[in-house]
């Protein structure tokens, strides 16, 4: 398969060095999976968001990635939460989902309240599925939470992003929190003043990881919904208290790109106060907070 040399680490060294993931107080374990999939250690847990460990077929069968996962999802052998931000298959995908689920007994997942039956109708438990909404707060330990934000998922710029009969958000976002640390994953969304004032409330945030793809009239004429761009980024990491941006949903799928180096242009002059860092496939990125930094 193409593109299986640009992962830095994958298979049995990669899942290794998740297994043995152990950050301490005010601290984190990072590993960018592609996309806008991340794996996070934290508060002693092992959280995936938005991993999509399939093939993705696309015309005449043909896997569509830009390269091949690094393991499969049966071979997970850690996992404590496996969040998905919204129902598209680049980041909730049932080829994924369900041989992980199998493989993991424990894990429990955690979906935007309207997806919850795409995955227990697929013969996840009941009880495996917490249906996440807007700004409830989901306890994952006695040291880990998880807040879901509102995201704004759609075609062009709106106010509000989609929602389900009962009002519910469709696309969401996540804040982690564990072990002193705050980590927001903006799942797939455009940057407004509305989801700027959340994060405000929510903050200040330790890392960011923002789409950077943006959109343009070819991708949108080929029913690709919109995300924010690399300067959209960079202006949200000046707007809201962020110590660190790592930018993402860039590289998997042709035709949806962004060039990172363009992102760390943006942030070189526009922000050069801030903190940024472009992960490797299959890198882990260690944070630790300084003591005096708030």
């Amino acid at each position: 398969m193409e593109g299986k040399d640009r992962w830095y680490k994958q298979g049995p060294p990669l899942l290794g060095e998740i297994k043995r993931a152990g950050p301490g107080p005010g601290a984190a374990h990072v590993w960018f999976m592609g996309q806008h999939g991340f794996v996070i250690a934290l508060g002693g847990l092992v959280c995936y968001i938005d991993v999509i460990l399939n093939p993705l077929p696309g015309g005449g069968g043909r896997d569509c990635r830009a390269y091949p996962p690094p393991f499969g999802p049966e071979q997970a052998d850690r996992v404590d939460y496996y969040l998905c931000t919204h129902d598209h298959a680049d980041h909730l995908n049932l080829n994924t989902l369900l041989p992980l689920a199998k493989a993991n007994p424990r894990v429990r997942f955690i979906v935007p309240q309207p997806c919850r039956t795409l995955l227990t109708a697929a013969g996840i438990g009941e009880t495996r599925v917490l249906g996440a909404e807007a700004h409830k707060t989901i306890a994952l330990s006695t040291d880990a939470a998880v807040i879901p934000v509102p995201a704004v998922h759609t075609p062009f710029i709106q106010k509000e992003g989609e929602k389900d009969a009962l009002g519910r958000d469709a696309c969401l976002g996540f804040v982690l929190r564990g072990s002193g640390l705050s980590i927001y994953h903006a799942g797939d969304t455009w940057i407004t003043a509305g989801l700027a004032a959340a994060l405000k409330t929510l903050g200040p945030l330790d890392m960011a990881m923002l789409p950077i793809n943006g959109t343009d009239w070819e991708r949108t004429a080929d029913n690709c919904v919109g995300n924010g761009n690399a300067m959209d980024a960079v202006k949200l990491a000046l707007a809201v208290p962020i110590d660190l941006v790592i930018p993402a949903h860039y590289d998997m799928l042709p035709g949806n790109t962004e060039n990172p180096a363009y992102f760390a242009d943006c942030m070189y002059r526009w922000a050069p106060q801030k903190r940024f860092h472009i992960c490797a496939l299959g890198e882990r990125f260690v944070y630790e907070k300084s003591a005096d930094r708030h």
